[in-house]
This record gives structure tokens, C-alpha cells and sequence, in this order.
């Protein structure tokens, strides 16, 4: 099967049985079944989603399916998911990266909220109970470091192995499976956002790691501020800044010029990421060079359809939200 099927059309293959296990699990969670045989319906379903649908399915299927039966080996897997090595000046630009990322994302999010609640959108969320410090590490484990892992495994090295050959079109594809993923439209926005600049740095420094930094950053601050709001510690100081910046004239003024400044310290960042790359001949001088062999994505139709079908749910989330 590896003689007949290219490595976008694997990829592609492989990332809609991903994503069908993953709508599979949210629907089991949904229906309580883990909690009728009595076990913890949401660790298992985070164990579930990130370990096995993001972690095992793509890696086997990538495995038995996609590799040359002569040099099949795990290490020629992980090369190709762009497992590589970084640049020890990639993984500090990455920590300015995921610090600006951060911050960028919840105006984001903000505004998207915003956008979403005009239309009539409601949600309700839930709060993690942080009665102890292992609640928090166990929280951090499984919303910070398991997503940083196993998602980016997916969406930045199962991805990037299939359609690198689309050239840079590879970052915005990406970024965008990578929100239709969530499967909820009130993450849509942020995780849009987020994806540009993680699938950026993973096609600007060659190696997956540094994205897997920048998420797990994101990840464990928001992590952390819960907690620090939950019980009050020394952490809430970032519930309070944040009620700060939103919550007056001078605050929005001081946002908009923090704002204005993460883009251009990240967008520094990109740079120098870029000129490295170019000089090491990684990529091509030019930033938008057309691939002339790759096929269109409106020609794709294994593509189209992996994104209908997250739109379609993303789109019931919506509804689901508007009518209740």
C-alpha cells in the first residue's frame, strides 16, 4: 500500500480516521459511558483523545502504511514529523514566541466571545476544583502537557509530512484543521490563531519541538491562572491584571500598546527564525513561492471533505449553543 498512496494522500487518510476516533470519543464522553462502568469520564477521555487518537493512531497508521518496508524504523517516522533537533536560538525565540502567542490569544478570544454572543451563542463552562497541589499537577499533566505533545505530533508533524509539498500553504492548513479539530466553535477563533503561529514555527525552524514548547506555555498559564483565581494564592495577580486591562479606558490604552508590541517582538522572532532557514537553505528566498506540482487544495477531495466534516460539527456546536 505504501507504492500506491502518496504521502499527502496517506497523511489525509490517516488524519480523517483521527479525527473520526476523536468525534467517537466526545460522543462517548457525552453520553456519560465512562462514568457508567465507573471510571472518570473526563481523564479518560483526555487520555483517550491525546494518547491515542493524536498519538498511537497517526504513528502506527504513518508506520505500517506510509514507510519503505526496507528502512521501516521508528527513527525515519519521527524525521519525517519533523522530530528534529532545534537550534538552541530557535527554542529562546521560541519562549518570546509563546509568551506574545499567549497574551495575543486571549484579545483573540475576547473579541471572538464577543462576536459569538451578539449572534445569540451561550455556553456554560465548568471550573477544575483545585482542593490540593496534585489536582494542579494533574491538570497541568493533562491540559498543558499532553496536548503539547500529542497534538502538535499530529497537527505539526503528521501534517507537515504529508502535505509539505504544498510549500507554504502547509502552515494555513494546518492551522486550520487544527481549529476544526477543537469541534467547538467557541475555541474556533484563538485556535486558528494559535495554529498559524505554531505550524510558522515549526515551517520556519524545521523541527517540531519549539512548537511544543510555545503550546505547553500557552497551555500551563492558563493552567495557572484558573488555579491562582480558584484559591486566591500569589497567581490570581493574573486574573487581576487582566480585570485591570479590560475593565478601563486606561487599561484598554495599555492592552492595545502591550498588543502592539508582542506583535512586533513576535514578528522579530519569525524573522530571524526565517533568515536562518533561508540561509541554511531550508527554504526558498521568496515567501509565497508557488509549488508548481502540488495539487490544488479545491482539487482535493479527501481534503474538502476532513474539512466539511469539521465544519459541519463546529457548525452544530454553534447551533447547539444559539438554540438552548
Amino acid at each position: 500500500m505504501s507504492r500506491t498512496l502518496s504521502k499527502r494522500n496517506g497523511a489525509e487518510i490517516i488524519y480523517a480516521i483521527v479525527i473520526l476516533c476523536t468525534l467517537l470519543v466526545r460522543v462517548m464522553n457525552g453520553e456519560r459511558l465512562y462514568e457508567k462502568i465507573g471510571v472518570d469520564g473526563n481523564l479518560l477521555f483526555t487520555l483517550s483523545v491525546q494518547i491515542i487518537c493524536f498519538g498511537l493512531i497517526p504513528a502506527l497508521l504513518w508506520f505500517l502504511l506510509m514507510t519503505n518496508r526496507k528502512n521501516n524504523t521508528i527513527g525515519l517516522l519521527f524525521y519525517e514529523f519533523n522530530c528534529k533537533k532545534p537550534s538552541f536560538r530557535d527554542l529562546a525565540r521560541a519562549v518570546v514566541i509563546g509568551v506574545c502567542m499567549t497574551y495575543l490569544a486571549t484579545i483573540v478570544s475576547a473579541v471572538w466571545s464577543s462576536v459569538l454572543r451578539s449572534i445569540g451563542y451561550t455556553y456554560s463552562s465548568s471550573q477544575v476544583e483545585y482542593t490540593s497541589v496534585s489536582v494542579l499537577i494533574l491538570e497541568l499533566f493533562l491540559t498543558a502537557v499532553l496536548p503539547a505533545v500529542f497534538e502538535e505530533f499530529t497537527h505539526r508533524g503528521l501534517l507537515f509530512a504529508g502535505f509539505r509539498g504544498t510549500g507554504w500553504k502547509v502552515v494555513v492548513i494546518s492551522a486550520l484543521l487544527f481549529s476544526l479539530m477543537h469541534q467547538n466553535v467557541r475555541q474556533t477563533g484563538y485556535t486558528f490563531f494559535d495554529g498559524l503561529v505554531l505550524a510558522l514555527t515549526v515551517y520556519y525552524s524545521g523541527s517540531i519541538f519549539p512548537a511544543m514548547l510555545i503550546h505547553f506555555m500557552n497551555n500551563a498559564i492558563s493552567v495557572l491562572w484558573d488555579y491562582g483565581d480558584y484559591t486566591g494564592n500569589w497567581l490570581s495577580f493574573m486574573g487581576k491584571i487582566s480585570d485591570w486591562l479590560y475593565g478601563s479606558f486606561v487599561g484598554y490604552l495599555v492592552g492595545a500598546l502591550l498588543a502592539v508590541l508582542a506583535l512586533g517582538a513576535m514578528a522579530f522572532a519569525f524573522y530571524r527564525m526565517r533568515k536562518d532557514a533561508v540561509s541554511e537553505y531550508r527554504l526558498p528566498s521568496e515567501p509565497f513561492a508557488d509549488v508548481v506540482d502540488a495539487k490544488p487544495l479545491y482539487k482535493d477531495v479527501t481534503f474538502l471533505i476532513i474539512v466539511a466534516v469539521g465544519v459541519a460539527t463546529t457548525a452544530f456546536t454553534l447551533a447547539w449553543g444559539i438554540m438552548r
